[in-house]
């Protein structure tokens, strides 16, 4: 029986079928406890790309752009973490001092040392130099323009969601959780308002990206709140869009998407078992990131760690 026939015919039948059980338990893969944005995301850009990072945990090396963004976000986390007691935000100048002390150094670690990092220039001398010198502008341009208006009460937030539909829940970490101040019983509360999440790249966005949305709307469900994007460009005069910039960048809290969102996830995990009970880990899956669409602005093979052994690129790579 071909893969077709048997994804076709009756033998997965109880899988999906309605409301009822997920999958059997020996069909999903053991190693995978929780699904997120981040995987639900790659699974639908390819499959084999999924089975490498998910079912056998491998890692891609880390791209320029992933460690600046690390590097400004402990930047951030250092002055956050304070200020959520104090209400007080730290001088600039001690917040870039542990930037390039303490921060730098820890996601170059992190990441098994700049050689381990895929940075533009191919070059991890002018790699690192290049993480410190944007990083440290970046944080400088949020820092004095955006971070004083904010108020955190919760920092690197777990954020969970669970539907009978799902084998695993849904999880993801949120950046910073704000608040407002509000008065209750002569005393001043900051009681959680919205979710913000920090985006950094080379150009700065005044709308949400697609990439950007499932993620938006699953922190929304699970928080219960706005969830707000600040976008941030690493130009030499970076650009940095918020919500009070473009009110785009915000997305709502809304029960019909959160139902389409546990119902598509439902399909996606039946998916994944499907492929796992029927090609196992060790066999290649469906390799459709090699067939990109109008939809894409880029090949996602162009960005894939994989390209070296999928066979849909061989004679390419």
């Amino acid at each position: 029986m071909s893969s077709l026939d048997h994804f076709l015919g009756t033998n997965l039948a109880p899988i999906f079928q309605g409301d009822g059980p997920v999958l059997a338990q020996d069909q999903w893969p053991s190693r995978i406890k929780h699904l997120s944005a981040t995987s639900i995301a790659m699974f639908r850009r390819c499959p084999e790309q999924f089975r490498h990072r998910y079912i056998l945990g491998e890692k891609e090396r880390p791209g320029e752009g992933l460690v600046i963004g690390s590097a400004f976000h402990e930047g951030l986390e250092f002055n956050y973490s304070q200020k959520i007691e104090s209400h007080t935000d730290r001088p600039v100048v001690e917040v870039i001092q542990y930037l390039q002390d303490v921060a730098v150094p820890k996601v170059l670690e992190e990441q098994g040392g700049a050689e381990e990092i895929s940075w533009d220039s191919q070059d991890p001398v002018k790699g690192v130099a290049l993480l410190r010198t944007d990083s440290e502008r970046i944080l400088t341009a949020y820092h004095q323009n955006v971070v004083s208006r904010l108020q955190p009460v919760s920092l690197e937030e777990k954020l969970i969601l669970e539907d009978p539909r799902l084998p695993v829940p849904l999880i993801g970490y949120i950046d910073v959780k704000v608040g407002i101040e509000v008065e209750m019983d002569s005393t001043s509360l900051f009681v959680p308002d919205r979710v913000i999440d920090t985006k950094t790249g080379k150009q700065s966005a005044a709308k949400l990206k697609p990439s950007w949305m499932l993620q938006g709307d699953m922190y929304a469900a699970m928080s219960k709140l706005p969830v707000e994007y600040h976008s941030i460009s690493r130009a030499k005069t970076p650009k940095i869009t918020t919500a009070l910039e473009s009110s785009d960048l915000v997305v709502w809290p809304n029960e019909t998407r959160t139902e389409n969102i546990l119902g598509t996830a439902s399909q996606i995990a039946k998916m994944i078992s499907w492929m796992y009970g029927t090609y196992g880990p060790d066999e290649t899956w469906p390799t459709l990131g090699r067939f990109a669409d109008y939809s894409m602005s880029f090949s996602p093979c162009g960005m894939c760690g994989w390209r070296k052994v999928c066979p849909a690129m061989a004679g390419e790579v």
